[in-house]
């Protein structure tokens, strides 16, 4: 298993449940005394806290957030495609507060503010309550609940080959939209992305250091009781998961709100991650595969980055002329 599972489905509500954090020694590093252990205290890293987790792949696609801005361009002036066929289309709303960057999940959790409320769920978008986040995801389900199906599906093109005497487009008002900003099939430019970052990936969870390293931190882990092979796996416990597909348990609610035994475990994760160095360690062989395949690669990442950044410039410049 080569992609971790990221968690971010649904908007959660808050578990207001204190934890109080267990030190945790690796059985392959020499043990302090007991007053050491007590008095650890985790040292300040830019990879705690949900900031994200650089890696040298990265510059190779849109952000998430540029990507937001391109389909609401998109979106936008597609917009204007239907009315040319008597349709009107609802404006694309606001982007919906994020509440993880990119990779925050790359290596499961590693935020021990955020576990503390949360365990292994995705913490709320900042500044916004669970009323909020309620209320959020509700207005995003029923903004396109009255579109019709005829508009829907001139909008995806899927539907007649022309509506009210006029040809439709291939892709519809969508495809046709993307095709203006220099935009084709989205799957395809991000396919070399995505391949190259398999690849790496597969080769960081096979590489021996990563290897040692999920054993130090499965060994931390054991020491109070818990016993997964690496991060993800407890991450990926269907104790946690009710209403997500999982098992489910007492420990875990339909809302997904985190319940004790959950935040005990997660927060003894982050733990045993700042033990070991986990997540400067991972990431630190993860770059290095990557290196050495984009050097390979760097071509067809190269255009696909390039078409990614033209198409938001375009759409941002087509959106100025509209007014």
């Amino acid at each position: 298993m080569i992609v971790p599972r990221n968690r971010t489905g649904g908007l959660l509500l808050v578990a207001s449940l204190a934890v109080t954090l267990m030190g945790c020694s690796s059985g392959e590093e020499s043990r302090g005394s007991a007053a050491d252990a007590q008095s650890y205290k985790p040292q300040t890293s830019k990879t705690w806290g949900g900031v994200a987790i650089s890696l040298p792949l990265d510059p190779y696609t849109v952000t998430a957030q540029e990507r937001e801005a391109l389909n609401q361009a998109v979106a936008t002036l597609a917009g204007d495609c239907m009315k040319e066929y008597g349709f009107d289309w609802p404006a694309p709303l606001p982007p919906t507060p994020r509440n993880l960057n990119s990779n925050a999940r790359l290596y499961g959790v590693t935020d021990p503010e955020s576990v503390a409320v949360f365990g292994y769920h995705p913490p709320l978008p900042k500044g916004m309550t669970a009323g909020q986040a309620e209320q959020e995801s509700a207005r995003q389900r029923a903004h396109y609940a009255d579109v019709s199906p005829a508009a829907m599906t001139l909008y995806k093109g899927d539907g007649p080959s022309s509506v009210n005497g006029k040809n439709v487009p291939e892709g519809g008002c969508l495809g046709e939209t993307r095709r203006k900003v220099g935009l084709g099939d989205a799957a395809t430019l991000d396919a070399t992305f995505t391949k190259v970052n398999l690849q790496a990936s597969e080769l960081a969870a096979n590489d021996p250091r990563v290897s040692s390293l999920n054993q130090r931190w499965a060994a931390c882990m054991k020491e109070s009781g818990y016993h997964y092979k690496d991060p993800l796996a407890a991450a990926g416990d269907p104790e946690w998961t009710a209403g997500e597909g999982g098992q489910g348990s007492e420990d875990s609610d339909v809302a997904g709100t985190a319940k004790p035994r959950e935040i005990t475990v997660a927060s003894m994760d982050v733990e045993c991650k700042q033990r070991v160095d986990y997540v400067r360690a991972h990431s630190s062989v993860q770059s290095e595969h990557q290196n050495k395949l984009i050097e390979t690669n760097i071509t067809e990442l190269s255009a696909a980055r390039d078409t990614w950044k033209s198409a938001l410039a375009k759409a941002n410049e087509l959106l100025a002329k509209r007014g």
